[in-house]
């Protein structure tokens, strides 16, 4: 089902008109409630419409988290946002690299180019309450042979 959903929102991207395409990548820090630190990078794929739907997008990325002085834990996510205005949510999958589990991820965030963000991570144990800081750098114009930044 993830492949389909992926799939029509690049169609829908590559359709809209007055509007822009974008590709955000981000690198995110973050604490647990459990105090585990962990690092996240990512790239999002989104639309940003100049008067029709809220902008929104599918993100890729992977977290590590630190669970003892040289042991880390590493997981693969993907999830569907929008930002409306300032802040937003989405819906996701955490997916445990070592074993293939998944988990159901919701997040939230506030910011501008970096955000303050909060996800909780369903049936994750310690790594169930995450905070964090993300920073990213949005390429707006990305199909179609303008390629501007910001």
């Amino acid at each position: 089902m993830r492949n389909y959903l992926a799939f029509f929102l690049i169609i829908g991207i590559l359709k809209a008109s007055g509007s822009s395409r974008y590709i955000s990548p981000g690198i995110q820090l973050g604490m647990t409630t459990k105090t585990n630190f962990f690092l996240s990078a990512q790239i999002t794929f989104g639309h940003v419409s100049y008067s029709g739907p809220p902008p929104y997008g599918m993100t890729i990325g992977v977290r590590t988290y630190r669970i003892q002085r040289e042991k880390w834990k590493e997981f693969f996510y993907t999830d569907f946002q929008t930002w409306p205005f300032y802040g937003g949510i989405g819906i996701g999958k955490m997916i445990n690299i070592r074993n293939g589990n998944q988990y159901t991820r919701f997040k939230t965030g506030i910011g501008v180019f970096g955000y303050a963000t909060y996800d909780y991570c369903k049936d994750c144990g310690n790594f169930k309450h995450n905070f964090g800081f993300i920073g990213t750098v949005p390429f707006y114009n990305i199909v179609g042979g303008d390629y501007n930044p910001l």
